[in-house]
């Protein structure tokens, strides 16, 4: 059956070619959106490590932070931001509070590379104080979280997640251990670590898990003065957006000519969503439209070619055949052009891992992504075929022996 199909199609290649590439196109396009739209659902699933329910963040900026390092008074930023720590801590609503580099959903990225056993392992980096883990809920599964007892420790103290200790320790237990330094042969900390922590996926939802490290800052640290840009609270559960004016009137009550911008974190979480999830919907929208021009088109090709075969389907009916024969060839024909269109898409596609295309994409998520887009290829050109192929059928084998 295949090979008459085959032969049928030969002796109509020019129109089956151009059915065909317009086939392999969409192909192409789906599979884009599809693999994308999987990725995303499979990385939704897999837990952040941290909760952001009642939590809020507050930017900071001071004129001295923009300012040349020969020209600020970091003893000044230090005290002053030591002081707004103390002014907003006294407010009932706050639960706790701290200070960090960058925050959950944020724009702000520390990425460092570290060499571990002859090859590079990418890892993200946040400096924290001590109240950063009671704020995010974090969960630790080893060791201990930043305490008092490291000030005057003589190695930097550092939390990493699972993910991290896996790539830099194996299996063993990365507590007590040192941690490669980023530039080996610089004059710096050893970098210990005292804890381990679950997942933590600063980018959210939508992100894969990646290797991260957590190292502590003291408020008196210079590291204050050039990077902590964000102090976070917990908040009281109820606390309504009314808070934040109280909020900002007491810390410019503080730092009169430094700037604040407060936002709760869930709000911060819908933003990176929308920004995330932004292309799959405009892409999604024009596979949608793509896929109508394609159904339009292959009924309008597959309505042609059964008005042309009209006597040779009569003659078929008067030898014997059936109505769902004739369905069949007619349906069986636009199945066997679309297997010719979507097996080289397919091989194309299957290249991707191979050439390294694709990062943190898991053989699961390509494999159903993969069968996913061909099932869609595949209904929508049986869609097209089925109403043309219901239509030949409705004409008598007289009447279609006469078709001129």
């Amino acid at each position: 059956m295949i090979r008459h199909y085959l032969k049928l199609i030969w002796n109509r290649r020019r129109s089956n070619v151009l059915v065909a590439v317009e086939i392999f196109f969409s192909f192409l396009v789906v599979f884009a959106v599809v693999a994308t739209a999987v990725y995303y659902a499979s990385n939704f699933r897999r837990p952040l490590g941290y909760s952001i329910e009642d939590v809020w963040v507050v930017s900071i900026d001071s004129n001295q932070s923009r300012s040349p390092w020969s020209e600020r008074d970091e003893s000044a930023i230090i005290e002053t931001r030591q002081q707004l720590h103390l002014a907003i801590g006294e407010l009932p609503e706050v639960r706790a509070i701290a200070e960090c580099f960058t925050v959950p959903y944020g724009n702000g990225r520390w990425g460092n590379v570290a060499k571990i056993g002859g090859r590079e392992v990418h890892y993200s980096r946040n400096g924290v104080t001590d109240g950063f883990a009671e704020v995010f809920g974090l969960s630790l599964v080893q060791g201990r979280w930043f305490s008092r007892e490291d000030d005057a420790a003589g190695f930097e103290p550092v939390v990493i997640n699972e993910k991290l200790a896996a790539l830099a320790f194996g299996a063993g237990d990365p507590v007590g251990k040192v941690f490669p330094a980023d530039e080996p042969g610089e004059a710096q900390k050893e970098q210990r670590v005292v804890g381990v922590i679950r997942d933590f996926r600063q980018d959210g939802e939508l992100a894969l898990p990646e290797g991260y490290m957590l190292i502590r800052v003291r408020p008196g640290d210079s590291f204050v003065v050039s990077a902590l840009g964000n102090i976070v609270l917990k908040l009281r559960p109820g606390t309504t957006v009314a808070f934040e004016e109280g909020l900002v009137k007491r810390m410019r009550a503080v730092a009169k000519d430094w700037s604040f911008e407060v936002q709760p974190a869930v709000q911060m979480r819908e933003q990176k969503l929308r920004d995330g999830l932004m292309p799959l919907i405009a892409g999604g929208v024009i596979a949608g439209f793509l896929m109508l021009m394609v159904a339009s088109g292959l009924t309008g090709v597959v309505w042609q070619s059964v008005t042309q075969r009209t006597r040779e389907i009569g003659l078929r009916r008067a030898k014997g055949a059936t109505v769902p024969d004739i369905r069949r060839q007619i349906v069986g024909e636009l199945a066997v052009v679309t297997t010719l269109a979507v097996l080289p898409g397919a091989l194309i596609v299957a290249q991707l891992p191979i050439l390294g295309a694709v990062q943190g994409v898991t053989a699961g998520v390509f494999a159903s992504s993969l069968v996913i887009s061909a099932l869609c290829i595949y209904l929508l050109t049986l869609a097209s075929a089925w109403y043309p192929s219901r239509m030949s059928t409705k004409v008598s084998p007289a009447e279609a022996l006469h078709y001129e």
